[in-house]
């Protein structure tokens, strides 16, 4: 992996600007939360997930309790569009601005699971389990508080955990396939038993895209994560509870008559398309139809492919 360089000055300003968020020193100041804004506008740059994680670590281990970021960083992140596009509309706000939220969680999250790998190890106390905990609890606050700013619409009416679980399905590094093959350590462990948490207390248990619990159940990589963590972890967590719930819930849905979101999912699996009904298949068969009913993927196009799988995953 190619080492990244930091811009030790923005760095700097960007571990100052995070830290009077997280204490909460910006509430009230005009003139703070205006710095703020501005530097929410564009923050592309790896300096700004670097000290994001770094504060949250900080926060975590020399306190017992984060407050609540949401609001702050909802409020903060609407001004910035606002400054940004005179406007909070999404479909006049540039796709970049979004993308660039959802890179922030995700380099955030892959950041934290390093510092908390080399902080803690085994044997594993209490007090670095609720440590690590805080951390992980922190960020997701922080993704409820952007799901407004991501690139799908209807994370906004999701939970926190949603949001954080899409950006890093969607994210160009798959850090969670590196935890999966180096073996989970206690960092992600806590990490995978946080998660859990989160989704089973969200009551929408539906097997459909804005459901978090149907996220997890479909994302391929989530789902090889959470399966290395049970393999590690205690016999009866947060963890093993929403695995099993997942798999009665997939079970049934596969007992169900199959709908558009299934027959997507098999023809996945089966790599080939779902069958035609008989009257289809019937008129295929007649050389006067056969040309005009040929199917468009029969070659599996890797355009097509891509949609499936995004919506699937999304």
């Amino acid at each position: 992996m190619a080492r990244v360089e930091y811009n030790c000055e923005r760095l700097e300003i960007y571990l100052k600007m995070f830290a009077g968020l997280v204490r909460g020193e910006h509430e009230g100041d005009a003139e703070a939360e205006d710095a703020s804004v501005n530097l929410l506008i564009d923050i592309r740059w790896p300096d700004v997930p670097k000290a994001l994680a770094h504060v949250l670590f900080n926060a975590a281990t020399s306190s017992k309790s984060v407050r609540p970021l949401a609001d702050t960083f909802e409020r903060l992140v609407g001004r910035a569009a606002l400054a940004a596009f005179g406007t909070t509309s999404r479909a006049e706000i540039p796709s970049w601005f979004f993308q660039n939220f959802e890179c922030l969680l995700a380099s955030t999250l892959h950041k934290l699971l390093g510092y908390f790998r080399n902080a803690i190890g085994p044997p594993l106390c209490a007090a670095q389990r609720r440590r690590a905990e805080l951390a992980f609890e922190a960020l997701i606050d922080v993704a409820k508080g952007l799901r407004s700013y991501v690139g799908l619409s209807y994370l906004a009416q999701s939970t926190g955990v949603h949001v954080l679980m899409s950006a890093v399905h969607n994210a160009k590094c798959d850090f969670l396939k590196e935890v999966v093959k180096a073996g989970p350590r206690c960092a992600a462990l806590i990490l995978g038993d946080v998660i859990a948490r989160h989704i089973l207390a969200d009551p929408n248990r539906e097997l459909a895209v804005q459901s978090g619990f149907c996220f997890f159940a479909r994302s391929d990589r989530w789902r090889a994560f959470a399966a290395a963590c049970h393999n590690k972890g205690l016999l009866h967590n947060p963890l093993t509870e929403l695995l099993c719930e997942v798999d009665g819930a997939m079970q049934r849905a596969a007992a169900a008559p199959p709908g558009l979101f299934f027959l997507a999912s098999r023809f996945l699996e089966a790599d080939a398309s779902p069958e035609r009904s008989l009257r289809v298949a019937a008129a295929a068969r007649s050389a006067r139809l056969r040309c005009t009913l040929r199917s468009p993927i029969t070659k599996r196009s890797k355009p097509f492919l891509r949609l499936v799988k995004r919506l699937l995953s999304a």
